[in-house]
């Protein structure tokens, strides 16, 4: 339940993993134990801190990293009153060993890969640094403990890199510097707040001091944050990086710890470190595939939900959106599903808008990527000054110098494609429609592959369509009228339009309980292949003039 732009703003900063219960609070609780019991002989104390362990654990739903921590807690305590040396990459073996018993799943769970891989590499890198940061000598007892804890913080990132960029496709450049603050930050908070709860069951006032204090120390830690995730050179986005990449980076990551433990030039080290480097950033593209190539059509309908999102990439690399979903108060598709695609597909700008109509399901999702530069042109249908969202939507457009142009009977060139325009503006029959019925209609040819989408054009516009158009409606694809609604896709209008695929983009279980049957049914009776988000995620097919291709894209 953490709103989305702080939790962005810890991703950002790489300082996501303080939001985990981890050994530090394990570390708490062991510390509160032993004071309670610490008139108590070193067999009973060990015991109940143990028992108050197991507990914390059940406390806390049992994820990978308490469980890691407190299995590695009670190693430390039994070895301890053993008489035994503790080796910690042993305790933490066993750790992984008897979760996976329990549940061989958790390998997959990126708590588990996370939490273990930081862990061991803590473990066996931080050592190695230790011992090149002694060299030095280092007599000021400050700068030697903050070059500790720099080193402690940057072995952990080292060892969990690959998973963080699998899952956040995100490299933090202001990590180490954020976590000098964060941690100690994490740690004062953690200790008010136990305090806070043990005042407060003898002294209400104290308690609320303390607990005060806290909140202010919570309030700076999330301002911290902030500054730290709101930069604009705070991470590189990382679009690819797969299992295999990973597979190398920790080939080479052992070859750099190799090279610490051999070399005691430091000239050698760090000539081993950018050969590495650069290595890593050759071998890591061998893998890479384009979800959207070059010089062809590709059209992907995006899971957004009930409402409508289409992106396409035409052969001359540029790229259109049609429509974009909703936004409300708590989800935007436009930051949420949208951005990050488009990031993730390496794609700066959308140069086409197409808002279909000012529907909240169909153009909502266009404020926050206009307001934040992603839009070069928007087109959409003529300003109802009626609409005080229609207003509001251009006073965004003019504000941000986004290029605006209505709709109107007309084709449009992108290299060797051709997007037609039906809405006939002059027609008085057209003019008389409501919202939908004024949706943006286009064609696309790319060849002989044909497109048609007709945003929640409904069946009085799909009657004009017929009347004005006929069998140019005649198409492969068709992007099926308001999401399956029985009040479009018309027997006649299906007559002319005779497609082979109907692609419908609509919302699991939504309360309209689109699409309709009836529809359904009519596209089946027609031996027509049915694509739907609900059912199937994001929808891609790619055109090369002559063959229309669907592509699945969780081969990418």
């Amino acid at each position: 339940e953490i709103d989305y732009r702080v939790k962005e703003n810890f991703i950002n900063s790489g300082v996501i993993h303080v939001l985990a219960v981890s050994g530090l609070h394990v570390g708490f609780i062991v510390l509160i134990f032993f004071f309670l019991f610490s008139r108590a002989s070193i067999y009973p104390r060990t015991i109940l801190t143990i028992i108050g362990l197991i507990v914390f654990l059940f406390i806390t739903n049992n994820p990978p990293s308490v469980f890691r921590a407190v299995i590695m807690a009670v190693v430390m305590l039994l070895v301890f009153l053993s008489n035994r040396n503790y080796n910690a990459v042993n305790a933490l073996a066993i750790a992984a060993l008897i979760l996976l018993i329990i549940d061989p799943a958790e390998i997959f769970n990126p708590g588990f890969q996370l939490s273990f891989s930081a862990v061991l590499s803590i473990l066996i890198v931080y050592p190695l640094f230790d011992a090149k940061i002694r060299e030095f000598n280092v007599q000021n007892k400050f700068l030697k403990y903050l070059i500790l804890f720099i080193a402690v913080s940057l072995a952990a990132q080292l060892g969990t890199l690959p998973f963080t960029l699998i899952y956040f496709n995100k490299l933090s450049v202001v990590s180490l510097f954020a976590n000098l603050l964060v941690i100690p930050m994490i740690g004062l908070i953690i200790g008010l707040g136990i305090l806070s709860l043990i005042v407060g069951s003898f002294w209400t006032w104290g308690a609320l001091v303390f607990s005060s204090a806290n909140m202010l120390s919570a309030d700076v830690l999330f301002y911290i944050v902030k500054i730290f995730g709101e930069l604009k050179f705070s991470y590189l986005f990382i679009r690819e990086f797969s299992i295999l990449d990973a597979a190398i980076y920790y080939l080479l990551f052992l070859i750099f710890i190799y090279a610490l433990k051999r070399f005691s030039n430091s000239l050698a080290i760090l000539i081993t470190i950018i050969l590495l480097i650069g290595n890593s950033i050759v071998y890591i593209q061998l893998d890479d595939k384009e979800l959207l190539p070059d010089g062809e059509l590709s059209v992907l309908m995006i899971d957004i939900g009930q409402g409508d999102g289409i992106l396409l990439k035409f052969p001359n690399r540029k790229y259109g959106l049609i429509d974009a979903g909703n936004a409300t108060p708590t989800f935007d598709n436009g930051e949420r599903v949208i951005a990050p695609l488009l990031r993730r597909l390496g794609i700066d700008k959308i140069d086409y808008g197409f808002i279909s109509h000012i529907d909240s399901d169909h153009y909502k999702g266009f404020l926050y990527l206009i307001a934040n530069g992603f839009i070069s042109k928007i087109y959409k249908p003529r300003l109802d000054t009626s609409l005080l969202k229609d207003v509001r939507l251009e006073k965004l457009i003019r504000e941000k110098n986004v290029e605006l142009e209505y709709y109107s009977k007309k084709s449009i060139d992108f290299g060797n494609v051709r997007m037609y325009v039906l809405n006939d503006t002059t027609n008085t029959t057209y003019n008389k429609f409501d919202t939908n019925n004024k949706s943006g209609v286009f064609k696309i040819v790319h060849g002989n592959n044909t497109f048609l989408f007709v945003g929640d054009a409904e069946k009085r516009a799909e009657r004009l369509l017929v009347k004005t158009y006929g069998n140019f409606l005649d198409v492969d694809v068709l992007k099926v009228g308001h999401h399956g609604s029985k009040t479009s896709s018309s027997k006649i209008f299906l007559d002319y339009a005779k497609p082979e695929i109907a692609l419908i983009s609509v919302g699991l279980n939504n309360k309209f309980r689109h699409p309709s049957k009836i529809v359904i049914d009519r596209y089946q009776n027609r031996n027509v292949e049915i694509d739907r988000t609900d059912i199937e995620g994001a929808i891609i097919y790619q055109s090369d003039g002559e063959h229309l291709t669907k592509v699945n894209w969780k081969d990418f």
